[in-house]
C-alpha cells in the first residue's frame, strides 16, 4: 500500500512539473518568434484580438487621424437567411474617441447593408449615446442592448446576454406566427465576432453555409494566411500561428477534431470569431468563463464529450490598417500576446488534455 501512494505521489508531482515546463516553454517560445520577427521590415497588417469587454483601453487614436475603409464585398444575399443568421458582440467604450468605436460604427453600417442582424451587448458608461449612434448606423438590423452586470457580468458575460438576446429573437422570428415551421429555430445559426473585425461581417453567408446545409454543427473561419500576414502586426501574426500550432496538437488527439478525408481542418484557434448552431446556445449560456474561454470551451466539450461536428472554413478577412499602426511595435500589445498565450494555454490546454 505504501508503495502504491507513493507512486501515485510521484506521478502527480512529474505531472504539476511537466504542467510548468510546458507554460515556460510556451512563454519563451512566443518571446523568441517576437524577438526574431521584430528585426524584419514591417510588414502592412492589423489587429484582431482585442477583447471589447476590458476595463483598460490600451491605446486610443485621436479623432482626427481615423481613416477607417472597409471594403464593402457585393456577393451574393442569400434571403433565406434573412431570420437564420444572426452576428452578436459585446461592447465597452469608456471613451468615445477610442478608435474602436469608429470600427463598432462601421460593422453597424454592414450589417444594415448586408441586412444581417446584429445584436450588441454594451457595457459602456455612457450607453445611451452608444446605443443611439449603434442604432443610428445600422438602423433596423442593429439591437443594441445595455448588459446586466449583476446577472452576466465581465467578458464571459456579456457574451452570455448576447447570445440570450440573439436566441430569443430567434425563436420569436421563426414561430409559426411568423411563416416558421416548428422547431424552424434549432437550425438558424449565430455567429460571434469582436466589433472591430469589421470585415467580418462580408464573409457572414459563407460562414453560416455549413451550418444551415445541416454539414456542422459549429465552424471556426479561418484567416488566409497570406492575408493574416499583411493586415495584422508582425508581433501577433507570430504569436496568434505559434498558438494555433500548439492547439492544433493538442486537439489532434481528440477523433472530433480529425479529419476523416486527409483535408487540413486546422483551426485558426486564436482569431475569435465561431458560429453555431442556435439549438446549441445553452451551452454557451451556462459556462461560466469570463475571458477568451467563454468562446472557445463551449464548442471543445461539445465535440469532445457529445460528438459535435466542427468544421473550418477559410475567409479572405482583411483587418483594419488602422489597428497594425496603433499596436505594431508596443510593447503594451507584446505583453498583452504572451498573457493570452498563459490564459489559454492553462485553461483552453486542461480541456484538451486526455
Amino acid at each position: 500500500m505504501t508503495t502504491t501512494i507513493s507512486q501515485q505521489t510521484g506521478c502527480e508531482q512529474r505531472r504539476v512539473t511537466s504542467n510548468r515546463m510546458l507554460k515556460y516553454v510556451i512563454g519563451l517560445a512566443a518571446c523568441l518568434f517576437l524577438a526574431l520577427n521584430l528585426l524584419r521590415p514591417t510588414f502592412n497588417s492589423n489587429d484582431n484580438l482585442v477583447p471589447p469587454f476590458q476595463q483598460q483601453q490600451l491605446a486610443t487614436a485621436s479623432a482626427g487621424n481615423r481613416m477607417l475603409s472597409t471594403e464593402i464585398k457585393k456577393g451574393k444575399e442569400h434571403k433565406s437567411i434573412k431570420y437564420r443568421a444572426v452576428v452578436v458582440t459585446t461592447t465597452y467604450y469608456p471613451d468615445l474617441t477610442d478608435i474602436r468605436f469608429d470600427l463598432a460604427l462601421e460593422l453597424c453600417r454592414l450589417a444594415a447593408h448586408h441586412k444581417i442582424h446584429l445584436f450588441i451587448v454594451d457595457g459602456s458608461p455612457n450607453h445611451a449615446t452608444v446605443r443611439a449612434k449603434f442604432q443610428k448606423a445600422g438602423k433596423e438590423y442593429v439591437h443594441a442592448i445595455e448588459q446586466k452586470p449583476k446577472k452576466y457580468s465581465g467578458k464571459g458575460g456579456a457574451l452570455r446576454q448576447a447570445i440570450m438576446e440573439a436566441t430569443l429573437w430567434i425563436k420569436h422570428n421563426n414561430n409559426a406566427n411568423h411563416g416558421g415551421a416548428s422547431g424552424q429555430w434549432k437550425d438558424a445559426a449565430i455567429v460571434f465576432t469582436e466589433p472591430e473585425k469589421v470585415d467580418m461581417m462580408n464573409h457572414i453567408h459563407r460562414i453560416v453555409a455549413p451550418l444551415l446545409e445541416g454539414k456542422a454543427d459549429v465552424v471556426v473561419p479561418k484567416r488566409q494566411d497570406e492575408l493574416f500576414r499583411d493586415t495584422y502586426p508582425i508581433e501577433q501574426y507570430h504569436s496568434e500561428s505559434f498558438g494555433n500550432k500548439h492547439f492544433d496538437i493538442l486537439s489532434k488527439q481528440f477523433e472530433g477534431f480529425r479529419s476523416d478525408n486527409g483535408e487540413d481542418n486546422a483551426l485558426d484557434w486564436l482569431f475569435g470569431p465561431f458560429a453555431f448552431r442556435a439549438e446549441l446556445a445553452r451551452k454557451w449560456m451556462t459556462y461560466g468563463g469570463d475571458s477568451w474561454d467563454a468562446q472557445m470551451i463551449p464548442y471543445v466539450r461539445g465535440v469532445r464529450k457529445r460528438n459535435w461536428r466542427i468544421a473550418s472554413v477559410v475567409v479572405d478577412f482583411k483587418h483594419q490598417e488602422v489597428m497594425k499602426g496603433q499596436e505594431e511595435g508596443g510593447k503594451a500589445w507584446t505583453e498583452k500576446r504572451l498573457l493570452q498565450l498563459n490564459l489559454l494555454s492553462d485553461l483552453l490546454g486542461k480541456e484538451l488534455s486526455p
